[in-house]
């Protein structure tokens, strides 16, 4: 049909905007007023609601662009949501709110800076940023890294985060789980000191974003009517993953005029480990009233068979809201399950199963390869190698996290916020300009002698009296070159700035020079840094007509991830984590290690929740798939150096036999043949001896294989996989080995 006409402008018809919609999604786009929650299936086309919304509320209730906040889970998501729209709409919605939770935060929290103790160029700490902090506060404390470990005390305090709980705000109650007192006394003065270091280096990480962000929009009357006023209209996709302080955040802005639209599927439920709450999507109609509600389970992508399967096994979990995918694009395929006899064969065979579909015109990147854990690609690594197949691992190091990235981004963030120690740590030595442990000890002495951040110490190294003339003159030099580059920073644009570091610390020419071939892909990394540091300054240019400078440049790069960066262009097959496939889709997908403690894994079987989780991930992964499903399990697995029972999971017995090729009762049993055994050495305890590989049998836990042996006599621990899936620890003693 063709558009009409308005004021001059283009403008979309009523009918423009329902094309290639069905009835259901139409009434999600013309639903605008009040609390909607869109159950949306996988592959049922919520994106497409999300955008065709955005545009009725833009072009029909002529809603100005800036009071629409869309809230999505990646950055290239919202990239791309935001490219659609203008192609709909014919011209630039450059001042649409668009991003993921953190983007949007951040945003207001920059904007904000005044209300909080951050001035509005904090840094944003990364993983490793977090964790050389909380090394330093743990030596400084003079603690064991072993009775405390870092990525423990981490997860702990991103889950008081993710409450809104700083240190000064957990109650005994609130830490109660912890058996060892002690250990929760350290545990609140390490999280203390390191917020007190985040402070003083003016910097954040992840969830202080979305922390303070609540916290502001919950203590300031003013700061919260400003963005109730601002953001007439929300939408959030992906709720099922929002955690508390999201839901916070959220539900502080559009509690005023409950115009929210949130868009998930409960069934796609992945991320409990990382602080997400099914409670949000599952209970949103008792946080809003007259709550209009709408499913979408059509599906797009894949056919009816796959989505029997899909169907047969969610229909399972007790907590969800009901609901039943269909499709018009054919019956398809049945999926296969297949057995093999241990992981080796398992991969050699899926490869092979891939290298024929390839022959039959199916493209490298339309095959995935999908695990319950990253340790499983092992194997399947191998396998392409071997038989020459190219593949990419989603989810490993990405570009943003390699080391001579990560150094040039520390010189970025140093010239932006001088206070943010962490960085400048990381680049005083890098590359090595020769002031070592000992004279940077006597500097960061020298600065809290002097009560002066580590920055504006080396301006003044000629003062520390005991360091040696040279480490002065070196130090000095270093630190008017980050003067130059700072004041450069502040008028030139970005791109200048990262071309200049390079060039002044010559470090492609470095790394060129090497004959290592580790540190040419160093150069070549930087050489794609500047690449994409310039394709930023095209998009930046298009969008505000000025080149950007470096504080419009961090905001951006700090908060990307490897799923943002994952391209399509590269045809090699996909390996990846089942949490890792979660957004993306293949002609055909293998999902492997369907084993008992592989998936549902050994570590997530506690409770029905965590069973149900683990029920969600398998049906994410079925329905990433568009025509062809292969399942697989092996016989035997190896751990250590010891092949043991591997069991089919627990799920393959709750799908419906008539949905899988070749399917037997005897697939979905618990009866295993016996293992390949080897042997070590036997250790004694007492007048019993213990090997690797060795049956045993316990009262509760029954007949196990041991897997590991620690001390000796009466004090022995084994380490035992039993037979109903289970892996314990146990003292020897309680273990029989009589008719076994």
């Amino acid at each position: 049909m063709k558009v009409l006409y308005r004021n001059g402008q283009e403008h979309l018809s009523t009918d423009l905007l329902h094309e290639h919609l069905n009835s259901l999604q139409q009434e999600v786009v013309t639903t605008t007023e009040g609390p909607l929650i869109v159950l949306a299936g996988a592959g049922s086309g919520k994106t497409r609601c999300i955008i065709h919304r955005a545009a009725w509320l833009i072009h029909e209730k002529k809603v100005p662009p800036w009071n629409i906040l869309i809230v999505t889970f990646t950055n290239k998501a919202a990239g791309e949501l935001k490219e659609r729209l203008e192609s709909i709409l014919h011209f630039p919605v450059s001042s649409l709110w668009v991003g993921t939770f953190h983007s949007t935060c951040l945003r207001i929290l920059r904007f904000e800076h005044k209300h909080i103790s951050y001035s509005s160029s904090f840094s944003v700490y990364d993983d490793d940023d977090q964790k050389a902090l909380l090394k330093r506060i743990l030596k400084q404390f003079n603690l064991d890294s072993q009775k405390y470990p870092v990525a423990k005390l981490l997860s702990t305090i991103s889950r008081y985060k993710n409450k809104l709980l700083l240190p000064g705000e957990i109650t005994y109650q609130q830490g109660k789980y912890y058996k060892d007192g002690d250990y929760f006394k350290v545990f609140l003065n390490v999280y203390t000191e390191y917020q007190d270091q985040l402070l003083l280096n003016q910097a954040m990480d992840f969830d202080d974003i979305l922390m303070w962000t609540a916290k502001l929009l919950e203590s300031s009357a003013q700061v919260r009517k400003k963005y109730q006023q601002l953001f007439k209209y929300v939408m959030i996709d992906e709720y099922q993953d929002t955690n508390f302080a999201q839901f916070k955040i959220v539900h502080l802005i559009a509690s005023e005029h409950s115009n929210i639209c949130v868009v998930g599927d409960d069934d796609q439920a992945i991320y409990s480990w990382r602080g997400a709450t099914i409670r949000n999507i599952l209970e949103f109609e008792k946080d809003y009233v007259e709550v209009k509600k709408v499913r979408l389970e059509q599906n797009y992508r894949s056919t009816s068979s796959i989505l029997n399967l899909a169907n047969s096994l969610i229909k399972h979990n007790s907590r969800r809201h009901v609901k039943e995918l269909w499709s018009e694009v054919g019956a398809g395929e049945k999926p296969i399950l297949s057995v093999y006899d241990d992981e080796t064969d398992e991969a050699d065979k899926t490869i092979e199963h891939i290298i024929k579909l390839h022959k039959q015109g199916i493209p490298w990147q339309q095959c995935a390869v999908l695990y319950r854990t990253n340790a499983q690609s092992r194997v399947f690594e191998y396998a392409c190698l071997d038989k020459k197949v190219p593949y990419s691992i989603v989810g490993s190091v990405f570009f943003y996290q390699r080391k001579e990235i990560k150094d040039l981004l520390a010189y970025l963030k140093v010239l932006a916020n001088n206070r943010d120690n962490e960085s400048l740590l990381r680049i005083i030595n890098e590359p090595p300009r020769g002031i070592g442990h000992v004279s940077l000890s006597k500097l960061i002495n020298f600065a809290a002698v002097k009560n002066i951040v580590l920055f504006k110490a080396l301006s003044m190294a000629s003062e520390v009296s005991d360091l040696q003339q040279s480490a002065q003159s070196r130090i000095i030099e270093f630190s008017k070159s980050l003067d130059n580059w700072h004041k450069m920073s502040q008028k030139k644009p970005v791109l200048t700035v990262v071309k200049a570091i390079i060039e002044d610390l010559h470090l492609i020419e470095n790394y060129q020079n090497s004959h290592d071939p580790k540190e040419i892909s160093r150069a070549e990394n930087l050489a794609e840094f500047v690449s994409a540091v310039s394709e930023f300054t095209e998009k930046y240019v298009q969008d505000n007509d000025k080149p950007p400078l470096l504080a419009d440049y961090l905001p951006f790069i700090s908060l990307q991830t490897d799923l943002d960066q994952l391209s399509d262009n590269k045809d090699t097959v996909r390996l990846m984590t089942l949490h890792n496939a979660k957004g993306l889709e293949f002609s055909s997908v293998f999902i492997v290690g369907l084993e008992q403690d592989l998936l549902p894994h050994r570590m997530s079987m506690e409770s029905n929740e965590e069973i149900e989780e683990e029920r969600r991930l398998l049906y994410v992964g079925i329905t990433r798939a568009k025509t062809k499903l292969h399942f697989s399990y092996v016989k035997f697995r190896r751990i250590y150096d010891t092949y043991y029972y591997a069991r089919p999971s627990m799920f393959l017995k709750e799908i419906d036999r008539d949905c899988l090729a070749g399917f037997t009762d005897s697939d979905a049993g618990y009866a295993a043949p016996s293992p390949r055994k080897k042997t070590k050495s036997p250790i004694s305890s007492l007048n019993r001896t213990f090997k690797i590989g060795q049956v045993v049998k316990h009262s509760e836990y029954g007949l196990g294989i041991v897997i590991g042996i620690d001390g000796e006599g009466l004090a022995t621990r084994l380490t035992i996989s039993f037979k109903n899936g289970k892996i314990a620890k146990i003292i020897s003693t309680f273990v029989d080995t009589d008719d076994c």
